[in-house]
């Protein structure tokens, strides 16, 4: 068995953070330069998830795109992977 790690936003080298949570290393990155990374910790990806639906993809988009983008892709490929 792995070791116990605390769900959450970990460096994983290149400038790069890298969610995991209960289950191990997710899909999910964020470049250390986005904005919600300074403020630390950043939001799991479900409340940016949340807030992308809330905010808006149009004027979010705008904002974040790159890691927005990523963060779509990865949701969406999260998404075919679930168990019910």
């Amino acid at each position: 068995m792995g070791s116990q790690t605390e769900p959450g936003w970990y460096y994983v080298g290149k400038g790069q953070l890298r969610y995991r949570d209960e289950a191990g290393w997710t899909a999910y990155e964020m470049d250390t330069r986005d904005v919600r990374a300074s403020q630390w910790p950043p939001p799991t990806p479900s409340e940016m998830v949340r807030e992308l639906r809330t905010t808006g993809a149009d004027q979010t988009m705008r904002k974040f795109p790159s890691a927005l983008r990523r963060l779509r892709r990865a949701n969406r490929s999260a998404g075919r992977h679930r168990s019910a």
